[in-house]
Order: structure tokens, then sequence, then C-alpha cells
């Protein structure tokens, strides 16, 4: 089952360009039941891997802006400081209900914006 999930979550990310930590992190939390934390930090080191690899394959085809990508990551590693910082000062209860309504929030937007 560990493996269908890292299928999935990285053809997700491979295909749409991201994503795929909203397929890993409640497949990790919901059916491998791991706790909150880890599931978290599981799927940031998953998504990784996976965005790494296929960007490989995005730049062999020149899909791929070096210099965007740069600037981007340089906000992301702030954004991700600062996220696994806040992070501990929720519960598990509250990381949960805060991610279901950021899932409904993202599947309402991709639904009405087409």
């Amino acid at each position: 089952m560990v493996y269908v999930v890292g299928v999935l979550g990285g053809f997700v990310s491979g295909f749409f360009g991201a994503g795929g930590g909203l397929i890993i992190l409640p497949a990790l939390i919901r059916i491998l039941k791991l706790d909150e934390y880890k599931a978290r930090g599981t799927t940031l080191a998953t998504i990784l891997i996976a965005i790494l690899v296929s960007s490989i394959f995005y730049s062999k085809f020149n899909y791929f802006d070096f210099g965007m990508s740069l600037k981007i990551a340089i906000g992301g590693i702030i954004g991700g400081f600062i996220g696994a910082k806040v992070v501990e000062k929720f519960s598990r209860f509250w990381l949960s209900i805060i991610f279901d309504i950021f899932l409904l929030y993202v599947s309402l937007k991709m639904i009405f914006d087409f």
C-alpha cells in the first residue's frame, strides 16, 4: 500500500506539476495511520524526491525556467521554514481541520474556475 501511495503522489506531482502531497499526506494519516506530524515531514521528503525526478524530465524537454525556479525556490525556503515552525503550534485536531478546509477550498476553486 505504501508503494501505491507513492506512485499516485508521484504521478499527480509529475503530471500536474504539483499536488502530490495532497494525495500522500491524507493517505499517510488516514490509511497508513502515521502520526500527523510525522506524516507531514514524510510527505515533504517524498515529494522532494519526486519533484527532483520530474524536474529532470521537464528540463530534458526544455519545459523548465531555471531562473524563475531559483527565485521561487528562495521564497519556498523561507515559506517552508516558517510553515514548519508554525505547525508546531497547532494540535493534531486543528491541523486536520485546517488541512481539510484547505482541500475543500482548493477543490471548489478548481471546480468553479473551469
